[in-house]
């Protein structure tokens, strides 16, 4: 076996989907081999311990929603692994929220993953500059190996 548990962060672009087939194919010769699907919801600009530190309640409307957009993306992420991963191809998905990079590499660590398989965007110029490069990030960061597509 060459790889035991494959990391797959997902940003439903085509990239990440890229990236999935991929690690299908990695895991299917690795036999035994287990994807997560990753994705990192980006967090409202003020998070809820910020509210509560200036002593403003959460308004109920603000939970519900943010827990409406959680169960949509887990959706997102069981109906891409239903359409993608083939049945001999054991996987599970996970959901976190923060900083996209950090997140990767925080669920590397909580996960045992031993492989880390991403898309990039490809940005260049003003837009690498401005957005940054996730997948930089983590490469940068990962204790693991990291296989990143385009």
């Amino acid at each position: 076996m060459l790889f035991h548990s494959i990391l797959v962060p997902i940003d439903f672009s085509e990239a990440s989907k890229a990236a999935l087939r991929l690690a299908v194919k990695i895991a299917r010769a690795s036999k035994d081999s287990r994807i997560t699907l990753l994705h990192i919801g980006v967090s409202p600009a003020m998070t809820w311990s910020d509210m509560t530190h200036y002593g403003v309640a959460v308004p109920e409307s603000l939970v519900k929603l943010h827990e409406q957009m959680a169960q949509e993306q887990e959706h997102m992420l069981r109906k891409l692994g239903n359409e993608e991963i083939p049945e001999d191809v054991l996987w599970a998905c996970s959901l976190r929220e923060g900083f996209p990079p950090e997140e990767v590499v925080a669920e590397v660590e909580a996960g045992k993953n031993d492989l880390i398989v991403m898309g990039t965007h490809g940005r260049t110029g003003l837009y690498r500059v401005l957005l940054g490069s996730v997948a930089e990030r983590v490469l940068r960061d990962s204790k693991v190996p990291v296989l990143v597509t385009r």
